[in-house]
């Protein structure tokens, strides 16, 4: 099943649309949280699905090996495999995400007490429940959303995201006046439902192969997706030492209003990188087919111009992210606030070092090469958990994010250099003087909005830092011919 450039380019679309609504309504979200619960019990918040995502370990990498066996196997001329697989998968997943969720849940319970303010804990038990539910229930329902992917459907998908998204906000502004954070938990469960139910649907509407009469449990399906995802699952072994040790530090050295403004931080950068990444993740069954039917040389000519149009994109949308973040502050939290602000500087700074590894990490995902991403991913675990600790107890909640930012950068080289080297790639045929003169551009109006900005006269140099930012930019592609360019890496 050959990826057209328009169905590529719906996907693409797609995805970049899923990524600005959920943006739009976190914004509107977290504006109303901050009005209603306030900052420290969105902190709380925070914690909690930190030790929700735990319960990740039980993933086992089966869902990111769905997405490249289902490629596969739609080209196999046995179609009965579909059924097996999407089976195989369902019931290994419900029987480790609800084993693993009833530990964390026990676990929780000695452990809370350690990392947050005895006042919040009893909110916090609370709402763990339903956060380690709808986490299994996303599990569940990330097999059938895979499957989706595996198709080359992920608009579909996408859509889906969009209507959860929607529920989920519906349901936070009716129950939360009655019920506070446990009426956001409860339409984070309402959400994961409706996702699960929608895609199941798709699955079965989209290919008839895939309907319950076909499903069956299969050892071998098993045995494929184990051997591929057990290399996976020491990647989220690691990413137990990213996002949940950082909350868990900031919590202990920053505090929960220091960790309520960084979930919101994570937000925001999380939306604008999920906004490049999430289009250059529909190529990952692509790379899967062109790895196995085409050519060396292909796949070497696929991959740079991944890397130009990643580039093309992200180093000037990063800066404007930059320039705008103490607007953002003063229209989304009603201040100017130091730690939102620089929060987002350092996400954002780390994150586009992260953007850029992209067509490398699905390169290595589609190929199925993830000896890389465990060196890159155990390089970043590492670093975050001693850096944080060190920095955290010296220098508070600034350091324990300055730490996680620094691991990023290092674990994306990692993966960068490993995949350029296996496939000996040349820096210089990838990244032209163009791509050197943008990232240059960038930069300078990145560290001069930064030691510009305080929260004095936001709106003016806003304003104006930003539109000397766009002649410059504009200016220098027009002077490079950027349509031409656009033109040469479409074909």
């Amino acid at each position: 099943m050959k990826l057209s450039s328009q169905k590529l380019t719906i996907n693409a679309l797609s995805a970049v649309l899923q990524v600005l609504f959920t943006a739009l309504l976190f914004f509107f979200l977290y504006k109303y949280l901050l009005n209603t619960i306030g900052v420290e019990q969105l902190g709380v918040w925070s914690l909690i699905l930190s030790f929700s995502s735990i319960a990740n370990l039980a993933n086992m990498g089966l869902t990111s090996g769905l997405v490249k066996f289902v490629a596969e196997y739609i080209l196999d001329e046995d179609k009965s495999k579909l059924g097996k697989l999407i089976f195989t998968s369902v019931i290994s997943m419900s029987i480790l995400f609800c084993a693993i969720s009833i530990v964390i849940f026990f676990g929780a319970q000695f452990f809370l007490k350690f990392l947050i303010d005895e006042k919040f804990l009893d909110i916090a038990l609370q709402i763990l429940p339903y956060s380690l539910g709808s986490l299994s229930i996303n599990a569940i329902g990330g097999v059938f959303t895979s499957v989706l992917e595996g198709y080359q459907k992920n608009y579909i998908r996408n859509f889906i995201y969009i209507g959860s998204g929607i529920i989920m906000f519906g349901i936070t502004v009716l129950l939360t006046p009655i019920f506070n954070l446990k009426g956001v938990a409860i339409a984070q469960l309402a959400q994961a439902i409706s996702v699960l139910i929608l895609a199941f649907c798709f699955i079965i509407k989209i290919d008839h192969n895939n309907r319950i009469k076909y499903w069956k449990w299969n050892l071998q399906s098993f045995k494929e997706l184990f051997s591929y995802g057990y290399k996976f699952q020491i990647v989220s072994i690691c990413q137990l030492l990213y996002e949940p040790t950082t909350k868990f530090l900031l919590s202990k050295y920053g505090g929960l209003s220091f960790l309520g403004h960084y979930e919101m931080a994570t937000r925001a950068v999380g939306q604008f990188r999920a906004l490049l990444v999430n289009a250059n993740q529909v190529v990952i069954p692509v790379v899967a087919e062109k790895a196995m039917g085409e050519s060396h040389e292909k796949l070497i000519l696929f991959y740079t111009k991944m890397n130009r149009v990643m580039h093309l994109f992200t180093f000037p949308l990063s800066t404007l992210l930059v320039l705008v973040t103490p607007l953002i502050s003063t229209v989304w939290i009603g201040k100017y606030e130091p730690e939102f602000v620089w929060s987002v500087y350092i996400l954002t700074i780390s994150y586009i070092v992260n953007i850029m590894s992209g067509p490398s990490y699905f390169s290595c995902l589609g190929e199925g090469n993830l000896n890389i991403l465990i060196l890159s991913h155990l390089g970043m675990a590492i670093i975050n958990i001693v850096l944080g600790y060190i920095l955290g107890v010296e220098y508070g909640g600034v350091g324990i994010v300055a730490a996680w930012g620094v691991s990023i950068i290092i674990g994306s080289l990692i993966t960068f250099f490993l995949y350029q080297k296996k496939k000996q790639f040349k820096f210089r045929d990838i990244f032209t003087s163009f791509e050197f003169w943008t990232t240059i551009i960038s930069a300078i109006f990145i560290l001069g909005g930064i030691l510009l900005f305080n929260s004095d006269s936001i709106y003016l140099k806003t304003i104006v830092i930003v539109i000397t930012f766009l002649l410059v930019n504009g200016w220098f592609m027009k002077k490079n011919n950027l349509m031409t360019k656009l033109s040469e890496l479409k074909k």
